[in-house]
């Protein structure tokens, strides 16, 4: 089954003419040669958002002036929505412009004399209409005591329609303004009675030499990249709350003329992070591109897909490329595959650079080279990831790192703790028994060893060693000193070859206030499947109270007797890595993008609002 949103585009933007015609009665705050108040200077000015967007002229000695004079504005998309969706009733909670009377003075600062806040209609004022005029709030700017008299104002409102784009578009991405930030938003809706599904919006970094930068990466557990051009909205955005059609759920929002330099190309994917669901559960998807100044939409791309799978390549953001030389420019393009099994980037690397090896033509891609970047609750088939596909690595380490924020110093200790089938306890291995009784799982104390991996402790373990009564291998932060977790950030925990250094699997803590007045924290369990005797890793990230492993014992066997594992899930396996861009497809010659007051304004599919 193919899943499409509504034929009918969303908004852009709306595009609003505000005429300010003329005013009556207004305050006298000028004196005249014998001392009495007669008159003003007066003029308007039009605020949107607390931004100014114009003003009238200033007419001389008049408490009746006239101005006849039209301020245009472009609301962006999201606000536009609002206004769109808005209940008559509920129409003075929404946008609204603010219009302030000020009598001019020369030499000293104007006089107020009053202001007015006009709520935004879908359907705009078509006739004009008078306003009274206000004293605004007591201490704030603006305020007028003895403000009186009234304005008279239409306004008339244009929407502007959200073209899309397909699969195979090229956009250059010619954005003036002084800020040139894109926006990114993905909208999705699910089936009715469908439980929460967690989406995640991964932003993946490629450098000039064809490698994936994993610190440049924006994703769920990477919120900003080092320099801070490129910031994601993280994962509150994921069902628990009911959203319009063409709603963002999650953002990525790009500072293009910020973008590091040794970053040429960045795609864009969607992953369902919730074991055993897929896309058939959602109903429609939408990628909405917005200028992140203004919030003015530029363009949609409504990909179609066959519902069961679990991954989406959106399109890719890349630099310029001509004669083997990356440029200034950027430019957007879509692509619009899916993967069936695969739920995180870190799975699809291989993938991910064959959407860019027209980018880099004699780079060769190792179809091996997958990380599984882990939810918590999640599961994987270690040998799935290992350097050499289906064979298990004979050793392999578990970093654990934690960063203490504000200068707090807490005794943090990692430990393994080995049990059988039946949750009863083989062997432990902590900071004061550093090596297991059968020799297999060795802990590599508390020093950070100055390599570049910046983990705070290691177990190694040898996996042709251990103990055949072992199940389970969990893995475990505590407290030693009983100082409350409050205070732990990033705290992760990955799965590597100590020989290569590759990292197999991958898991950051993102939410750090479930650790609130809490003393340890389950991190992993990596543990023999019952039937294929393969060694599984699964996350578990469940905070407790437990200065040392001993204490966390009674914790772990509760945990795993009430959770069963979530199916694993499974990468890509490819001989050889196929996948390229589309091929290129022209722009409909009715999308096109030009400037409007400094912002990109889409041009195409503007439609007047019946009056």
């Amino acid at each position: 089954m193919s899943c499409r949103v509504s034929t009918d585009p969303p908004l852009a933007g709306l595009r609003v003419t505000i005429t300010i015609y003329q005013a009556r009665d207004l305050l006298a705050q000028d004196r005249s040669i014998f001392g009495k108040r007669k008159s003003s200077d007066p003029y308007v000015k039009v605020f949107y958002k607390d931004a100014l967007i114009g003003k009238t002229s200033v007419k001389k000695k008049t408490l009746d002036p006239q101005w006849n004079h039209s301020v245009k504005h472009v609301i962006g998309c999201d606000d536009g929505e609002k206004v769109q969706h808005a209940a008559p009733s509920a129409s003075g909670l929404g946008p609204k412009f603010h219009l302030v009377l000020l009598d001019k003075d020369m030499g000293t600062s104007d006089d107020p004399l009053g202001q007015v806040y006009i709520p935004i209609n879908i359907h705009g004022i078509i006739e004009p209409q008078w306003f009274p005029i206000q004293t605004g709030k007591q201490g704030e700017k603006y305020y007028c005591k003895k403000a009186k008299g009234e304005i008279q104002v239409s306004i008339e409102i244009t929407t502007l329609l959200l073209p899309d784009i397909v699969r195979g578009n090229v956009v250059p991405l010619r954005m003036p303004g002084k800020k040139k930030l894109l926006k990114v938003g993905l909208g999705w809706n699910v089936t009715q009675r469908q439980r929460p599904i967690d989406l995640d919006v991964s932003c993946v970094a490629l450098d000039t030499t064809g490698k994936v930068s994993m610190t440049e990466t924006v994703y769920f557990s990477n919120l900003v990249n080092p320099n801070g051009s490129i910031k994601h909205s993280g994962d509150e955005r994921e069902g628990m709350q009911t959203v319009g059609e063409n709603d963002d759920r999650e953002q990525i929002i790009m500072d293009l003329d910020r973008l590091p330099d040794h970053i040429v190309a960045y795609v864009l994917l969607v992953t369902v992070a919730t074991p055993g669901v897929d896309f058939s559960q959602i109903t429609s998807a939408r990628v909405r591109i917005s200028s992140g100044s203004s919030g003015i939409g530029l363009c949609a791309f409504r990909p179609a897909y066959e519902g069961e799978n679990t991954a989406l390549f959106c399109m890719r953001i890349s630099r310029s490329f001509k004669k083997g030389r990356f440029g200034k420019a950027w430019s957007l393009s879509t692509i619009g595959d899916v993967d069936p099994s695969a739920r995180d980037f870190g799975t699809l690397i291989p993938e991910i650079k064959g959407y860019c090896r027209d980018l880099f033509p004699n780079t060769d891609i190792d179809p091996n080279e997958r990380v599984a970047v882990m939810n918590k609750e999640t599961t994987i088939r270690v040998a799935d990831y290992a350097p050499t596909r289906d064979k298990l690595p004979s050793v392999l380490a578990m970093g654990l790192a934690w960063d203490v924020t504000d200068g707090v110093d807490i005794d943090l200790d990692a430990s393994a703790v080995c049990l059988d089938k039946n949750y009863n306890l083989v062997d432990m291995v902590y900071f004061k028994h550093l090596r297991s009784e059968d020799g297999a799982i060795h802990h590599s104390g508390d020093e950070r060893e100055g390599d570049e991996i910046g983990d705070d402790e290691k177990i190694i373990v040898a996996f042709n060693a251990v103990n055949p009564r072992c199940e389970h291998i969990v893995f475990v932060i505590n407290s030693y000193s009983e100082q409350e977790l409050d205070d732990v950030a990033m705290a992760s925990c990955h799965l590597f070859d100590p020989v290569t250094r590759k990292d197999l699997a991958t898991y950051t803590l993102t939410n750090n206030a479930s650790l609130d007045n809490r003393t340890a924290l389950l991190l992993a369990d990596l543990y023999r499947d019952a039937v294929s005797r393969d060694w599984m890793m699964r996350i578990i990230s469940l905070p407790h109270q437990g200065k040392t492993a001993k204490r966390s014992y009674g914790v772990i066997v509760d945990y795993l007797r009430s959770h069963m594992p979530s199916p694993a899930s499974h990468p890509p396996n490819p001989d050889v890595i196929t996948t390229e861009m589309p091929v290129a497809v022209a722009l409909d010659s009715d999308v096109c993008f030009i400037p409007d007051d400094e912002e990109v304004v889409v041009a195409a599919f503007v439609e007047k609002e019946e009056k």
